[in-house]
């Protein structure tokens, strides 16, 4: 390495302070030069500096010394970043480095110098990468404090695609999973034991003792080793119709939790009315008391009204009715068993409400709001005056998300005051929340644009006569989890912040690593996003493949390609899908996309469109 050190002159460039950081720009001319001589051991920044000759290579430094708070943050907050073409950490979890100042690195030969590097970037350009930097750097990264291992139970494991950002955020963090789920789950088979520490067989039957059975089978496990060898800091569930059952176990163990009367009352879309009673609303549970209701109310009925399960999810078996013919269509196949071995008997009927929906996810620490977001959640068949059209199945099934929201900031402002006085009057003080809304009397309104793109899209009302106050805010549903895996992502890489790993620290209640990490990129999100489902308008067996390469690989230009950030088939061929208009609605995606634009909203709609379409080609409208 002498040569090599005596013929470079590093040039460190000091950003700005929040980052922590130091870079030094290596070019492609010079690279060969400041790498070991063949056949040499390379640490880490060295062999990545020999991978990516011909590249522009920025290697990163700290400038500060500490423990690093999530080891692969750097891959997270560089993820789509323009122009970069590798990014790679050289850190461990829960790591102590050494920072120095950019005048001492300067007096650095090369061979000391590279071992402090933390990560390094590669670009295509010779483009200053400085301002990116600063964007998505500018986080608390280090902690003065140690980050120690910490153990998680993992009650109701889920599916794969729902579990694996976790498991992927745990090993980051330094936490260690261990599974209790059925003995049969997947997550026993050894080619996933990479995604947990240890499984443990545990019978996962909803029942009235099943937090106590989980808080034994916890306390047995921790006392198995005999030496505190296997001792438990927390619990979590990714399966919902689990979450209160978990925050009673949370309880009896003492972990932390949300009180189970606020995750219950969450749970229950009749109880969160109770919250906010400025609407119609009423619960029935059997034939005879929706025999009542229309006999003592039923002239006064406030139609159009929405009939739905009041512990349902996934918009299954939600429905606006306009009349009383309709009601008593709708409400009886609630009472199906097909849906109360899921949902139980309790159906909310309530008013309809018109205004623009959106999704708002919300993290708390202490009562306070760390971070909060919102979306444009674009309108379901349902919502359409017009939902006996055989074209449509008028469910709410999710069709599209926008991200950022294009409601005007006093309208975001209104929610999030609202929004957030509601989930303390639920008990909330310590949580990750995705809450769904409407906002009556908006100044927007979504309307058909009359240019020849015919977007339907949010605009402003004319002449612009509204005022939205708190009081304007409908709350549709408070859900006491992180939004669906697909949201995640979407957040994820749009504003540089994980559902998936605040909701793991928020259950070891390490309030200071989850305000680190709730520090979305200055300037807000990088991009717009579309987050586009694409579900079944039919009954019947998928047989169509993996449908996303399908549709990519029909783009000749490849304008879809470079605009899709992630997408996901949903469906397996041979997978038998039931008729949407049952209501039973539950895996109805077929797929879904991350269509995103740095040019504007509009763009991301026009190529999140042609994609739906070709989904529906190759699909043959299924």
């Amino acid at each position: 390495m002498g040569s090599s050190d005596t013929a470079w002159t590093p040039k460190p460039s000091s950003l700005a302070t929040e980052t922590g950081t130091v870079v030094i720009s290596v070019y492609p001319d010079s690279i060969a030069a400041r790498t070991s001589t063949e056949g040499s051991a390379l640490c880490g920044a060295e062999r990545f500096l020999v991978d990516n000759a011909g590249q522009h290579v920025h290697l990163l430094l700290p400038a500060q010394s500490g423990y690093v708070v999530q080891s692969d943050f750097l891959e997270r907050r560089m993820v789509d970043c323009p122009n970069v073409t590798k990014v790679q950490s050289f850190v461990s979890p829960g790591q102590q480095i050494k920072g120095c100042m950019a005048e001492e690195y300067q007096s650095m030969g090369f061979s000391d110098l590279i071992y402090y590097c933390y990560g390094a970037i590669a670009t295509s350009t010779s483009t200053a990468i400085n301002d990116e930097l600063v964007k998505r750097l500018s986080f608390a990264w280090l902690s003065s404090s140690p980050i120690p291992r910490k153990r998680l139970a993992l009650v109701g494991a889920g599916s794969l695609p729902k579990v694996h950002g976790y498991t992927l955020a745990a090993a980051s963090l330094n936490i260690a999973l261990v599974v209790f789920e059925e003995a049969s789950h997947w997550m026993s088979n050894d080619t996933y034991a990479h995604l947990r520490e240890e499984f443990v067989p545990f019978d996962t039957t909803v029942d009235a003792n099943m937090a106590s059975r989980i808080s034994t089978a916890l306390k047995e496990y921790q006392g198995s080793s005999g030496d505190g060898e296997k001792r438990l800091d927390g619990i979590i569930s990714v399966d919902e119709h689990l979450h209160t059952v978990i925050a009673h176990a949370a309880t009896l163990l003492g972990f932390s939790t949300s009180p189970p009367e606020s995750v219950g009352l969450a749970q229950n879309k009749f109880k969160t009315r109770q919250l906010d009673t400025n609407i119609f609303c009423r619960l029935v549970r059997s034939p005879a008391d929706l025999e009542k209701l229309l006999v003592e109310e039923g002239p006064e009925l406030p139609y159009p009204l929405i009939v739905k399960p009041s512990k349902g999810w996934s918009s299954e078996g939600v429905w606006k009715v306009a009349n009383e013919q309709e009601l008593l269509e709708k409400v009886p196949l609630l009472w199906r068993e097909s849906f109360t071995s899921w949902h139980g008997h309790d159906v909310v009927i309530e008013t309809y409400v018109d205004g623009p929906e959106v999704d708002a996810n919300m993290v708390l620490v202490d009562g306070k709001v760390v971070f909060f977001e919102v979306n444009d959640d674009f309108p379901s068949p349902g919502d359409s005056e017009n939902n006996e059209s055989n074209a449509r199945v008028a469910n709410f099934v999710e069709t599209s998300n926008m991200l950022p929201s294009a409601l005007p900031q006093f309208e975001l402002e209104s929610l999030q005051q609202r929004l957030h006085e509601l989930a303390l009057a639920a008990g909330f003080q310590n949580a990750v929340l995705h809450i769904e809304a409407k906002l009556r009397n908006s100044s927007c309104h979504y309307v058909k644009s009359p240019d020849a793109d015919g977007l339907v899209d949010l605009q402003l009302q004319t002449p612009t006569t509204t005022t939205t106050h708190p009081e304007d805010v409908f709350l549709l549903e408070i859900n006491p989890r992180a939004p669906g895996w697909q949201e995640v992502e979407a957040t994820a890489r749009a504003y540089g912040v994980s559902y998936y790993s605040i909701s793991l620290l928020n259950a070891l209640s390490d309030k200071d690593r989850i305000i680190s990490l709730s520090k979305p990129f200055v300037g807000g999100p990088q991009y717009n996003m579309q987050l586009l489902f694409v579900s079944a308008q039919k009954g019947g067996v998928y047989n169509f493949g993996d449908i996303c390469t399908t549709v990519l690989q029909s783009d000749q230009t490849q304008q879809i390609g470079d605009h899709v950030v992630k997408c996901a088939n949903l469906m397996e061929d041979g997978e038998e899908v039931l008729d949407p208009r049952t209501g039973q609605v539950y895996g109805n995606f077929i797929a879904f996309f991350l269509v995103v634009s740095r040019t504007s909203r509009k763009e991301a709609m026009i190529i999140g469109r042609d994609i739906e379409r070709r989904v529906r080609a190759h699909t043959s409208g299924f």
